[in-house]
């Protein structure tokens, strides 16, 4: 695979998704180093153990990127850490290159971002031999997406828009969102690849996408967009991905949970958890409507409160009893 694809699909999520840059705050606490009863960055040793009920331990930086399912996930985790776990914990919203960097050097503690194999592909090689993997928490995906009651049998791939017969059926367009997204950059690839030149690209923004996809559901007629998940529209909306043999859009991902490489010398109950904490793809989908509709917190408060089984298996590793977990 060349460099340009890969590059191609980290935009995605970067500009594609709505990344804001690197906040001022962000950039003097990653630039901060770490007080005398705060864990020193790799290299200079773990920092004393701190007293059982977490009276001097301080907080676990947790770097987090302005996407719905980072605020998400990131709340959560933040949550359930501080109140099951006794751990305080600090987020820290930072681009997401900073961010494995920061994890690598031990500035960040925890970040919850790591989109792998393929659209972080260039980030982990540099970061991988001091960092540790915790693990997937739930999948991604880029590509083109049509209402379910699209016959299957029409239109299953997105080669089968070669057909001209096919494409009027969309009046030869894709609903695109904003103009320089990776997922348009991709998008316009996708019809290079496929040989798709009397179909265009229609940009236009992330709300205008599903603004158009709720008319046109509410018409039944037939329509794609570029899309992505884990995204609030597939609680919404029966919706399916077209099938992408040439892998333009570069195929499923896994979001995973990275720690500081001696996070788990440091806080092994934390550590533990995040091996654990991996959420279902439709509920993590129905929690992303929640939130749209709300704000983040209120949906994450709803989630943890009706899935109290789940959260004691995350933060114990026990099925079916009560127990808690602390870092001895």
């Amino acid at each position: 695979m060349s460099d340009a694809p890969r590059l191609t699909r980290r935009a995605a999520l970067t500009a594609g998704l709505g990344v804001a840059g690197l906040s001022l705050a962000s950039m003097v606490q990653l630039s901060q180093r770490p007080g005398p009863d705060e864990p020193s960055p790799r290299g200079s040793g773990p920092p004393a153990q701190p007293s059982r009920g977490g009276g001097s331990r301080r907080p676990l930086r947790l770097g987090w990127s302005p996407w719905a399912d980072a605020e998400v996930i990131s709340l959560m985790a933040k949550q359930l850490i501080e109140t099951h776990l006794d751990w305080p914990v600090e987020r820290v919203l930072a681009d997401i290159g900073i961010q494995y960097a920061s994890v690598a050097r031990g500035d960040l503690d925890l970040m919850l971002m790591a989109w792998l194999p393929l659209t972080h592909q260039d980030y982990w090689k540099r970061v991988r031999e001091r960092v540790l993997d915790l693990g997937p928490m739930y999948s991604g995906r880029l590509g083109w997406v049509v209402p379910d009651y699209v016959d299957p049998q029409v239109l299953s791939s997105i080669q089968d828009l070669r057909q001209p017969s096919v494409a009027a059926r969309f009046n030869n367009k894709v609903q695109g969102i904003d103009p320089g997204s990776g997922l348009n950059q991709l998008s316009q690839v996708a019809l290079k690849d496929y040989g798709l030149g009397d179909m265009r690209l229609v940009a236009s923004s992330s709300a205008a996408m599903t603004a158009v996809l709720d008319q046109a559901i509410r018409e039944q007629r037939w329509l794609i967009v570029t899309s992505w998940t884990p995204h609030w529209m597939f609680a919404r909306y029966k919706l399916r991905f077209l099938e992408d043999p040439k892998r333009a859009f570069g195929g499923t991902e896994w979001i995973h949970a990275v720690g500081r490489q001696d996070l788990s010398a440091i806080a092994p109950s934390v550590t533990d958890f995040l091996t654990r904490f991996r959420i279902p793809d439709a509920e993590l989908a129905s929690v992303l409507l929640q939130a749209h509709q709300g704000t983040a917190q209120t949906a994450v408060d709803a989630y943890l409160e009706s899935h109290p089984e789940r959260v004691r298996y995350w933060v114990t590793g026990k099925i079916g009893s009560q127990g808690g977990a602390t870092d001895r």
